[in-house]
Order: structure tokens, then sequence, then C-alpha cells
């Protein structure tokens, strides 16, 4: 007897459900095994294992781990009970890839949710149920992680140490033990252990740029200019805009100090007017009592630092790279007149009124904080990332080229270049390939505009133990979306369900993608007022009789609900490049050769000739 057949005898209806769930996904069948297991936990949400086959299709990742913790003391009991494998994987800090199998794992899963979030006090807690952390380094290395949000250094520190030869830890947490030892001023210690790390590091490693950054800064700091000054160069030539790179670069050039902030030392005495320090990139977090985690190892010491009072800002604070906690100045803007120009063609555009209305207020909010700026007011920095949702062919992509031009217009970025990608231009052949493939990308945009389309496909439910290439991408996304957020615009763009599971997947996404574009789909009337305006643009017209059948079949096919699928204003086109097509075949029959109305005339003949051949049976 199978174990599916002896579910239906022994076990509930939940259960079942489970087990057949297991069987679709061991047999590949996986948008079937996720009906199965969402029907597992709709009959018993306390199921922790079904959520885990959930979180193994990468759907409702962030759901299926807080449900999965939630109901932790049923973790493995059907997997137990009917001798079923299953496991996921999930990241564990911002970098390292863990399976998730265990009790052991769900807690450190539960713990790196919270810390992708950035929710502190929830983190805290959930630190509180991870292994004890002398016993654990994955525990250990979280309570790292938790250190750096909160800027303590020196209990940085101390949970790291001990973690620079593991294999999957070791290269984050030499940088950040090194980074620690520079913000503490040890700047002895510092070299050996990003030294270190970095000859571990391999090229693909996206830590790779900040332990060069802050190695450059322990030599720097020790009178060892050239020694940093190469490798100063080769983080500017990865990323110019990279933290105080190319002030430093300058100022070694002159052969000017910088003081701990990135600037050049005042040469007399007395306060510098008009300049505080360079922001450091994490966000303001609240201080909070730190998490239970035991007596944590010794630290050495070269001299003691001085501690800083709280409320003062932290004298080693100059940048960070993971985030930036305040915008970039705005650059000159461009003339009105441009700015102007974008938004007529944007109101040229046919239909989409709820997304004008919404790029009309985004281009207000920008105009008015330049003014404020420039009256020395606070100004909110302007959102820089969006998510676009529609159909296809409601004019996504047109849009995102518009949005560009009005960011670029206001000065807010270099140039209104526009890069399309898809997951294919993302995803590399393996692990650690796609986090390089992906910052090249990024890189080739920066100054302008990347547009992400069918962005949902980074979130592949079809793979056996979850997208792992799909995930990587978004994690280096997601980091240089923070870190590049003043030079660089991201638009991820979809079909509406794409786009809401995509969301789901990530909680970081939604933190950082804060805007969403809602695009509808087309009406019969401006699909006909489309197919108008395309046959202009191309010196034709429509007759009388084509453009009255012309508004019957866009409202048919409005109707029938075929819109979506056929592409909206896609499908117009295509209807007129076929008519343009049957026109020509008709009158390249004609004995005496057309005349220019006939040459500028599409007729009822070619339009249904056309849409007989989209109609694909439907009628």
């Amino acid at each position: 007897m199978g174990q599916t057949e002896r579910g239906a005898r022994t076990g509930s209806p939940a259960e079942l459900a489970w087990l057949r769930g297991m069987d679709a996904y061991v047999a590949g069948e996986y948008g079937q095994a996720e009906v199965q297991f969402r029907a597992a936990v709709e009959a018993d949400p306390g199921m922790a294992d079904a959520w885990l086959g959930l979180h193994a299709l990468k759907v409702e990742v962030a759901t299926a781990v807080v449900a999965m913790h939630t109901h932790r003391e049923r973790f493995g009991e059907q997997r137990a009970k009917y001798g079923r494998p299953l496991n996921s994987w999930y990241w564990l800090g911002w970098w390292v890839q863990l399976v998730l199998e265990t009790p052991r794992d769900l807690a450190l899963a539960h713990a790196s949710h919270w810390l992708d979030g950035r929710h502190l006090p929830e983190l805290d807690a959930a630190l509180a149920l991870c292994p004890p952390a002398e016993q654990d380094a994955a525990t250990r290395f979280l309570l790292a992680c938790r250190a750096y949000l909160g800027k303590d250094w020196q209990q940085l520190l101390r949970h790291t140490a001990g973690l620079d030869d593991d294999a999957l830890l070791g290269v984050e947490a030499g940088l950040f033990a090194g980074m620690a030892r520079v913000r503490l001023g040890l700047y002895a210690k510092a070299e050996q252990v990003l030294a270190t790390a970095l000859v571990r590091c391999r090229s693909e490693h996206p830590q790779r740029k900040e332990l060069r950054y802050w190695l450059a800064r322990a030599y720097e700091e020790t009178g060892r200019t050239p020694a940093a000054l190469p490798l100063y160069r080769a983080v500017h030539q990865a990323d110019p805009s990279f933290m105080d790179t190319a002030a430093r670069l300058s100022s070694l050039a002159a052969g000017e100090p910088l003081d701990e902030y990135g600037g050049m030392t005042a040469r007399l005495a007395g306060p510098v007017v008009g300049r505080g320090p360079l922001p450091d990139v994490l966000p303001p977090i609240p201080a909070t009592a730190p998490p239970p985690a035991g007596p944590p190892p010794a630290v050495e010491t070269e001299r003691e630092p001085e501690p800083v009072p709280d409320g003062e800002a932290d004298p080693q604070a100059d940048v960070d790279a993971r985030a930036a906690d305040r915008a970039a100045p705005m650059r000159p803007a461009a003339a009105p007149e441009e700015l102007a120009l974008v938004l007529a063609e944007l109101e040229s555009m046919v239909g989409l009124e709820p997304v004008k209305r919404q790029v009309r207020a985004l281009s207000a909010q920008m105009r008015m904080a330049r003014l404020r700026e420039a009256q020395g007011l606070p100004a909110q920095a302007p959102k820089r990332h969006f998510v676009f949702s529609g159909p296809s062919g409601t004019g996504k992509t047109t849009v995102a080229r518009l949005l560009g031009r009005v960011f670029a217009a206001l000065g807010l970025l270099e140039s209104d270049r526009l890069v399309e990608a898809q997951r294919s231009d993302l995803v590399g052949e393996y692990l650690g390939q796609t986090a390089v493939k992906t910052s090249e990308l990024i890189d080739s945009a920066l100054g302008g505009v990347l547009f992400v389309d069918e962005a949902y496909g980074l979130t592949n439910v079809g793979y056996s133990k979850g997208d792992a290439y799909g995930d990587e991408a978004l994690q280096v996304l997601l980091k240089r979306a923070e870190d590049d957020r003043d030079r660089l615009v991201i638009i991820l763009a979809g079909y509406p369900e794409g786009m809401d599971r995509l969301l789901t997947s990530n909680p970081g996404l939604t933190s950082r993608f804060t805007t969403r574009v809602e695009f509808p789909s087309y009406g019969a009337e401006d699909l006909a007022r489309i197919a108008e305006v395309m046959a202009a643009g191309g010196g034709d017209v429509w007759d009388e009789d084509a453009a009255a059948e012309l508004r019957s079949i866009t409202g048919h096919v409005r109707e029938q609900g075929w819109i979506d699928e056929l592409g909206n204003a896609r499908f117009v086109r295509t209807l007129y490049e076929k008519c343009c097509m049957y026109r020509d075949v008709r009158l390249v029959e004609l004995p005496e050769g057309p005349d220019l109305a006939e040459l500028t005339t599409l007729r009822l003949s070619d339009l249904f000739q056309a849409y007989g051949d989209l109609a694909d049976g439907r009628g």
C-alpha cells in the first residue's frame, strides 16, 4: 500500500493533502504540490511541515517561516510519521545560504527573517530562541549581524571572534571583524584579518569590494599610502560611488590627509564651518536591549577606545556600504522645458489616467523637494525604486522611460538611459556567478534606470528546493538598491499576480520598493484610439467601415476577457501591422497600380483578414 493511500486511511484530510503535495513535489509537479500544501495548511494551519513545503516551493516564504516557527513543536511531525524527507534553504544574514530541515535550522531561519527586514525587537526575541551562541557558530554570526545593524563595533568584534576560519561564514565574518577594528582604531589587527579574508574571497564574492576598502583604510591610517592606493583604485574602478573612495583617492594623490569622516583635515585651528560628517549608510536605529547570548569571548585590544556618550555621533561613522540613511545632494536641474516636454508626452498617451496621476504626483513631490532644499528646509528623499504592476502591453516600459526622463530633468539622475533586463540577464549558471552577473548589469545602469521586466521570474516555484539563483539575484538587487540609491532607479515590472507573489516572497522588497504603480487594462475606446494613433503615425487612415468594425472588435475582445492574453496595445499594433500587410497584398493585384489614397487607406476586408489571424479560433 502506498503512503498516500495509507494516509487516506489513517490520517486527517490535511495529512492526505500533505502526502499528495509530497508526491507532486517529488514528481516535479510543483503547481499541484502548491495546491496540495495550501490545502493542508487551510485544513490545519498548525501543520508546520505543510508550511515547509510552501517554503521549499518559495511560495509565501515570509509567511511560511513565521508559521513554521509559531508551530515549531510540530516541525517534522509529518516527515517523521510518514518517513518523507523534505527540506528547503534560507539566507543566514545577507550572503550565506543554509539548509532548512531541523528545529535548529528553523530557529536560525526565523531570526534571519527578522534580520532581513530589520525588525529589531522581533529579531532580538528570535535570537533568544536560537541555540546558545557559545555552542553554535551560526547563532554567533547572527548576533554579529545584529551588532552591525546597531553599530556596536565592540559587540561585533566579540561575536566574530573565532569565525574567521569557518568554511561558510569566514569571509563575511572577516569583513565584519576587520571593519569593526578599523572603526575602533585597531588598525594592525584589522590589516591581518582583512588581508586573510581577502585572500580567501573568490572574485565572484560580493564582499570583495568592501574588503578592499576597509583594508585600504587600515593601510592609510597607519601611513602606508602606497599599499592603500591600489586597493582604493580597484574599489573605485568597480564602483566609482562606493562610500568615500573617490575623496580618499583625491586627497592621497594631493598629499592631503583625510579626517575620520572622509574630508580633508583643517589646516588652521578652530572648527570646520559648514560641513558635517558624511552619512553613515545604515538608517539610525534606536538602541534596544542586547539579546541574551551567553558570555561572549574576550576581545584583544591595542588601545582602549574612548566610549561614545549617548546622543553623540560615532567618531568612526564615516560611511558604511550597506545602505544610506540620507540622500546625496541633488544635482543641478536641467532646463524646465525638458520636464514640461516629458509631462506633455505622458499626457499624450492614450488612457492610463491612474498612471498619469501617480507620475504627476511623483514629479510634483520631487520638484517641491528641490525648492525646499533651496530654501534650506528639510526635504524628503525622493522615491527611487518602483513596482510597475499590470498586464502586458499596457505601457509599463514606455512610462519607465518617461519616469527616467523626469528624474534626469530634475537633476536626480545623470542621464535618462534605461537598461532593460529579465531573469536571464541576471542569473548565472552556478551560485556565485549570479551575484557577479547581476552586479555587472546594475553597474551598466548606474546613472539611469534599471527596468526588470517579468521580475516575478526571480522567484521560480518550479525548482524542487527553491530558486537559489533567483534569490541570489534578488539579494544583490536589494543591496545595490540601497547602496546606489542616489545613482540608480530600479523598476520591477510584471503582471499583478506575479508581482504579488514576488513581493510576498521577500520582505526586503516591500521595504525598499515602496511605490507601486498599477497599470490597468485598456478599455475598448482606448484600444480603438490607439489603433488610430498608430495608423496616423504610419501615414495611414482607417476608412469609415474599418473604423466602425475596429471599435466592434476591441469591444468584443474586452467583453470576452481576452485582451490581457492578447497583449492590450501589443494586440492593436499587431492587428494594425497585419492590416497593412493584407492591404499591400490586395493592392499589388491592381492592374494599373494604386493611387495615393489607396496606398494609405486600410479597409474592412484588410481588417477582417488580420483579425482572423489573431482571433485564433476565439470567434
